[in-house]
């Protein structure tokens, strides 16, 4: 289920290069499309190598079923064996997006305030916050759909907003703005797509004005987004 670290008992490790890190563990957040579920199926080929090919088609068609609680859509069971069958003969790696530097044992509790507090003393607590320990944070933040605020990276480093906000460079802010423009739409998006699965199976006539008054999203461009990632099955 993730990338093996040797803990050796301890709570958590440090690597201050970082290491590729690939975690399959359970959030809150549905899987939001069908791009998604591939790249879940790649980190799970890639974590899991010898794993029984149709043990692993029988898991991926249930995991694409709505009805299991993991996905905001269901997709057809041909489309999804055909995707898996073409994860395992290309064996690719998986895309990550910056290398992780604390890795926190999975079988050990640590509350949220310990890992800050954590993460605070081994990354926080200087004049200025290195740009590679924010995009960790920042990336740690964006992969479990949490609005990235000052507020919040403070909190994470054991810091002030003061210190934060120096920290970061004009660029990376601009990154920041454009990673919580993309996780408030595709929250938008799975609300929306949710909302047409609801409408469809009751034999209803999709329409925008009806998905506006189950939504309450007002933007005709994410909601035609939706409509139409929807009608691709994406």
């Amino acid at each position: 289920m993730e990338t093996s670290v040797p803990f050796g008992g301890k709570r958590y490790v440090y690597f201050p290069e970082g290491i590729p890190y690939y975690s399959l563990y359970r959030t809150k957040r549905k899987i939001n499309s069908f791009y998604e579920l591939e790249h879940i199926a790649e980190k799970f080929r890639y974590l899991n190598p010898d794993f029984d090919e149709g043990l692993m088609v029988d898991l991926f068609v249930k995991l694409s079923d709505r009805e299991s609680g993991h996905i905001i859509r269901t997709y057809d069971q041909d489309r999804v064996t055909r995707m898996v069958y073409s994860v395992l003969k290309k064996k690719k790696t998986p895309y990550m997006r910056n290398k992780r530097k604390i890795v926190f044992n999975p079988v050990k509790y640590i509350s949220k305030e310990d890992k800050r507090e954590i993460v605070g003393k081994l990354i926080g607590r200087k004049p200025l916050i290195a740009e590679e320990d924010l995009k960790f944070i920042v990336s740690d933040l964006y992969e479990n759909r949490e609005r990235i605020t000052l507020t919040k990276i403070a909190e994470l480093t054991d810091t002030s907003r003061y210190i934060v906000k120096k920290s970061i460079s004009a660029k990376m802010w601009r990154d920041i703005v454009n990673l919580n423009e993309k996780i408030k739409e595709e929250k938008n998006i799975s609300k929306i797509i949710e909302a047409i699965e609801i409408l469809t199976s009751k034999g209803n006539v999709l329409k925008m004005r009806k998905l506006k008054e189950l939504t309450s999203i007002r933007d005709y461009e994410v909601l035609k987004k939706a409509v139409t990632l929807y009608q691709n099955g994406f």
